[in-house]
């Protein structure tokens, strides 16, 4: 059986926290499909520890889903987290992902 990993990018919104924006903090930008056109395990064992058959120390397994995270996006995720339809959440933020590879290339 096959791992995939599903999910979206959101962005904060430049005015969340503000009294010029009364929306929700997370706006949802994308989803993950179109990124990536084939299961790539080394990726999924590097970010979140998902079938990580090279051992790398995952830069962001078992988080969880955000507090804050989109409505459009909790809909979706939970749903399919409530259902058995996936058997775990996490989350990286660009920066993070950012500074690993910085990290990396520097070592």
């Amino acid at each position: 059986m096959g791992t995939d990993i599903y999910g979206g990018i959101e962005f904060r919104h430049p005015y969340a926290g503000t009294e010029d924006h009364d929306g929700e903090p997370w706006v949802t930008a994308m989803d993950l499909w179109p990124l990536y056109d084939e299961t790539d395990y080394t990726a999924f064992g590097l970010l979140f520890g998902v079938r990580n058959y090279a051992g790398f120390r995952p830069l962001a397994a078992g988080r969880g889903l955000p507090a804050d995270l989109s409505s459009n996006m909790r809909s979706v995720l939970c749903s399919w987290l409530d259902q058995g339809e996936m058997d775990s959440a996490s989350r990286v933020s660009w920066a993070e992902r950012r500074q690993a590879s910085i990290g990396r290339s520097t070592a």
